[in-house]
């Protein structure tokens, strides 16, 4: 019975305020012939001081006893943080208690009449076992969850200290740039280098966010006075550079003021932009729109193409996430965290993102973001 061995004594708590039923319970545990140590009071708050003081490795409990009942006892019993298998015992059979005994934190339930060694012996060895199952499934938890905290660390940490060896090649590359006189076929493998540096970089800053995200930190932000008009044609104008063979369109239709972070607005803007190029139609433009009132904007980027399917539409802004099914074959597929980034950077700011697709009007991100940051509670 015991899930230390049948040789090891079961460390019982008997509470029961009626000395006649203790001593009945008593008789049928020494027909178990399972070696028991066995302590046992008629008095619940003192039975609270045992399970405080000791372990055991289950509970049998009275319901009814006049300075508190059993349900009131297992349940400050399990807001202390004891998690001991507790078995009710009950002279009167009801169902409705029988269920919030169980919702308290109950093994079991038996009622005194009839009861015999066989059912006390069940009942024993079913809470033991489920108790060793939840343990091992805690410890289970606690083990992954160390796992991933620990892949999460591990990953910002590889990135941060890549990012400083890649800069360094891709200064270099530049120089070799500038240098000039490169054969043709230099200058191409240069300008790989570059591009291929560049989004390594990328990847690399979607890494860090992503691991300060996940570890709770959030994601800095260093909000400034700025003009969104300065901000987005900045940003549309370097990634038309990047894509020359692709029509972006920018369309502003609100003031641009407000209170940002420029640098996560410019992410933001690349990261739906590439979104976008990489998924939608590639003989269709991309459209960058501004629209807004006096206390908030709405920055969408537009695509024609393929839908995206709406059971990935409520999955996208989760990491790791990649909508490459929606994108045209040969697309060059990300590792799934630019919109989990750009739904953080909106949060960050105190607003929120949604997408909208369908066959008729498209592919639309949309990214709400307040004009001022919320004031300090």
């Amino acid at each position: 019975m015991n899930a230390e061995g049948h040789d090891t004594p079961l460390r019982l708590l008997l509470v029961d305020d009626d000395e006649l039923d203790r001593m009945a319970v008593k008789r049928l545990l020494r027909q178990l012939g399972q070696p028991t140590q066995l302590a046992e009071t008629a008095d619940g708050l003192q039975a609270v001081e045992l399970l405080l003081a000791q372990p055991f490795d289950c509970v049998l409990m009275d319901v009814h006893m006049p300075a508190i009942d059993g349900l009131a006892l297992l349940r400050r019993v399990r807001g202390l943080g004891v998690d001991c298998p507790v078995v009710m015992l009950t002279g009167q059979g009801d169902e409705a208690l029988a269920v919030d005994l169980m919702k308290a934190g109950a093994s079991d339930y038996l009622a005194k009449s009839g009861l015999d060694a066989a059912r006390l012996a069940a009942a024993l060895r079913g809470a033991l076992t489920l108790a060793q199952a939840q343990r091992a499934a805690r410890d289970a938890q606690r083990l992954l969850q160390q796992q991933v905290q620990f892949a999460e660390m591990f990953v910002g940490i590889a990135s941060h200290d890549l990012r400083n060896p890649l800069s360094v090649i891709l200064l270099n590359a530049t120089l070799l740039e500038r240098h000039g006189g490169l054969p043709p076929e230099l200058s191409a493998c240069v300008g790989r280098i570059q591009n291929s540096g560049q989004r390594a970089l990328r990847l690399i800053r979607d890494l860090l966010d992503f691991t300060q995200a996940r570890l709770g930190t959030g994601l800095p932000l260093n909000r400034t006075p700025a003009d969104l008009h300065a901000l987005l044609g900045d940003a549309v104008d370097e990634l038309r550079s990047t894509h020359p063979a692709r029509h972006i369109v920018l369309c502003l239709h609100a003031d641009g003021a407000g209170v940002w972070d420029g640098d996560r607005i410019t992410q933001v803007v690349a990261n739906l932009v590439g979104n976008a190029l990489r998924h939608g139609a590639p003989d269709q433009p991309v459209t960058v729109t501004l629209e807004g009132g006096p206390d908030e904007v709405c920055l969408r980027v537009h695509n024609r193409g393929e839908p995206i399917p709406a059971a990935l539409q409520a999955e996208l802004f989760r990491p790791l996430r990649r909508g490459d099914a929606a994108g045209p074959a040969g697309a060059e597929a990300g590792i799934g965290l630019g919109l989990f980034i750009v739904e953080q950077i909106a949060a960050a700011h105190g607003g929120r993102v949604g997408v909208h697709s369908t066959p008729e009007d498209g592919t639309t991100f949309s990214v709400w973001l307040p004009r001022a940051a919320a004031a300090a509670p």
